[in-house]
C-alpha cells in the first residue's frame, strides 16, 4: 500500500508549517515517538531553510517535499532546483559534530542523511529515521494459531489446479507470510486473483485433505510478449513447513507449463532466501543474471532476520528452458567470457554471430517500462540508431528524476551488430554487468546491465547456494569497481 505524500510548497519559511503537520500526521499513524518525529521535523527544516538561503537566495522558487513512510519508519526526500551543489561538499561533512548547525546538525538528528546531485532536475537531499520501537512491532501481526505447534508430517496433502472460490485464502496466506510487505500487490485482493486466471496467471494450491483447507500456493506468471512464465508468489501456510509442500507444488507447476507448452520457466530467487536458490536448482534451473536491489526494502519473511534491515534485496534468476528456438546471437567482446560461460551451464548450443561489421545503423529502438511499487525501471534496447546517445540520456534523465532505486537494460542479442557500441555507451553511463535473461522478449535473449542509483543496496543479503552464483557475484562486484574508476576518469 502506498501511504506516500508529496507536498510542493514555495521556498518561503512561513510555508514550511505545510510539511511539517504532513510530517507529523504520518509519523503519529506511524505511532513514532514524539521525540524521533520532532528530530525529524527539525532536519526537514534546515534543508528547507538551506534551500531557500543557498539554493535560491532572494530569488523565488519552489521545494518538493516527499513522506515515504515504510515497514520501519519514514524517509523524507527534500528536492530544489535552485543553485547546484558539489556532491564533495555533501561528502565533506560531519566536518564536527560538536557543531550543531547545517548538515551536522542532520546527522544527529537522523539515522541517514544523504544527496543526490540530479543535474538539470536540481538536487534532492534524503532523511531516513526508524522507529525506536523493536522493528518486530512494526508489522502485522500473525492470527494466534500461527503460533502453534506445526502440523504432523503424515498430514495427508493434495496439490491441484486454481478452482473459482481459492482466491481468499490465496490471500490470507500471503498475508500469513510477508504481511502486507508483499511486492505484488494485486495479490492482496481475491478478486484480482481470480479474474487473472488463465490468462495473466496459472496457480496451483496445496490443499490439506483432512480439513479441506489451501495451505499452499505457487503461481506461473506469463510475460506480456514472450512465450515464457515466470515462477512465483510461493507461499504455505507456516504451520504446514517442513513438509515438502512447495516441491509438489513445483513439480505440478513444472507439468502446467508443459501442457501449456511454454518456451521456458524462470525465476526471480531472493538471495537471502536461499532455500528459493536451491530449490530452483533441484529442479534443473540454470542460473544466468544476478540483479542487485531488485527486491524492496520493505519486504520481510517470516523468520527470516536478514529482512528485518530496510535496505534493498538482490535476486538470483534462474532459468528452465523446454524449447529454444533458433537464434543469431551477437555477443559483446568485454563480457564475452562470462556470457559463454552462462550458456556452457545451461547446457545450451548456439550460433554466435563471428563477423560483426555493422551496416549503416537502423532505426533506433528502446523504451522503458517503470515499476512504481518495486521503484525500479528497465530500459528495453532493441535496435542501434541515429541519435541513440541522444534518446537514451534524456531517458535517464526523466528516469533519475523519478528517484528510481535502481535502472536496468536489457539489450537484444539477436543479429544485434553495434552490440559493442551499446555495451560501452551504457558503460559510460554507469551501468555493469547483470547478466542473461534468455527469450526476455519476443522469445529472444536479451544482456542485462544494471545501474545503482541508490546506497541502500544491502550487501550482507547477497548468499550464494552455488559456486556459478559466486562466480557471477565476484564478476559483477569487479564490473562495478571497473565502472566507478571508468566514470572518475572522464
Amino acid at each position: 500500500m502506498n501511504k506516500s505524500v508529496l507536498v510542493r510548497i514555495p521556498a518561503q519559511e512561513q510555508r514550511f508549517s505545510i510539511a511539517r503537520f504532513a510530517i507529523e500526521s504520518i509519523a503519529e499513524e506511524l505511532h513514532m515517538e514524539p521525540l524521533s518525529y520532532n528530530n525529524l521535523i527539525e532536519a526537514t527544516h534546515e534543508l528547507f531553510t538551506n534551500a531557500i538561503t543557498h539554493a535560491y537566495g532572494n530569488r523565488e522558487g519552489v521545494v518538493e517535499v516527499g513522506i515515504h513512510p515504510f515497514a520501519y519508519g519514514i524517509r523524507i526526500d527534500v528536492h530544489d532546483w535552485g543553485l547546484p551543489m558539489a556532491q564533495d561538499k555533501y561528502a565533506a561533512v560531519p566536518l564536527d559534530l560538536r557543531e550543531d548547525k547545517g548538515f551536522n546538525r542532520i546527522y544527529k538528528l537522523v539515522d541517514r542523511f544523504e544527496y543526490v546531485n540530479l543535474g538539470k532536475n536540481g538536487k534532492k537531499f534524503s532523511l531516513i529515521k526508524y522507529l525506536s520501537n523493536d522493528i518486530g512491532s512494526a508489522l502485522p501481526t500473525l492470527s494466534p494459531t500461527d503460533q502453534a505447534e506445526r502440523m504432523p508430517p503424515d498430514t495427508p496433502i493434495l496439490v491441484r489446479n486454481f478452482e473459482p472460490g481459492d482466491e481468499e485464502a490465496i490471500a490470507r496466506l500471503i498475508y500469513q507470510n510477508y504481511g502486507y510487505s508483499y511486492v505484488k500487490e494485486a495479490f492482496y485482493y481475491p478478486r484480482k486473483i481470480r479474474e487473472y486466471q488463465g490468462e495473466k496467471l496459472f496457480s496451483v494450491v496445496a490443499v490439506d485433505a483432512l480439513r479441506d483447507e489451501i495451505v499452499g500456493h505457487f503461481a506461473l506468471i506469463m510475460m506480456p510478449d514472450s512465450n515464457i512464465a515466470e515462477i512465483g508468489v510461493v507461499v504455505v501456510n507456516p504451520l504446514y513447513k517442513g513438509m515438502g509442500i512447495m516441491n509438489k507444488m513445483f513439480d505440478a507447476l513444472m507439468q502446467r507449463a508443459r501442457e501449456l507448452k511454454l518456451y521456458a520457466l524462470f525465476g526471480e530467487a531472493i538471495m537471502y532466501h536461499i532455500f528459493s536458490q536451491k530449490s530452483n536448482a533441484t529442479h534443473d534451473f540454470s542460473e544466468s543474471a544476478l540483479l542487485l536491489g531488485r527486491a524492496p526494502e520493505e519486504v520481510t519473511i517470516e523468520n527470516n532476520e536478514l529482512t528485518q534491515k530496510p535496505l534493498r534485496g538482490s535476486v538470483l534468476v534462474a532459468y528452465k528452458i523446454f524449447h529454444y528456438p533458433t537464434q543469431q546471437l551477437t555477443i559483446p567482446d568485454l563480457y564475452k567470457e562470462i556470457i559463454t560461460q552462462t550458456y556452457r551451464l545451461a547446457r545450451m548450443h548456439v550460433k554466435a554471430v563471428t563477423d560483426k561489421e555493422a551496416p549503416k545503423p537502423e532505426h533506433v529502438h528502446l523504451y522503458y517500462n517503470y515499476d512504481p511499487l518495486m521503484n525500479v525501471a528497465t530500459i528495453v534496447i532493441d535496435h542501434y540508431g541515429r541519435h541513440f546517445k541522444h534518446k537514451l540520456q534524456l531517458m535517464l534523465e526523466q528516469l533519475k528524476a523519478r528517484h528510481c532505486d535502481m535502472l536496468y537494460a536489457e539489450i537484444s542479442l539477436n543479429d544485434n551488430p553495434h552490440i559493442d557500441k551499446i555495451v560501452k555507451i551504457l558503460n559510460k553511463n554507469g551501468f555493469f554487468y547483470a547478466g542473461i535473461l534468455y527469450l526476455k522478449h519476443k522469445n529472444q535473449d536479451y544482456l542485462c546491465l544494471q545501474n545503482k542509483h541508490t546506497t541502500q543496496v544491502s550487501r550482507k543479503n547477497l548468499v550464494c547456494y552455488s559456486d556459478f552464483c559466486r562466480d557471477l557475484l565476484n564478476f559483477i562486484v569487479h564490473d562495478e569497481q571497473r565502472i566507478k574508476g571508468t566514470k572518475k576518469e572522464r
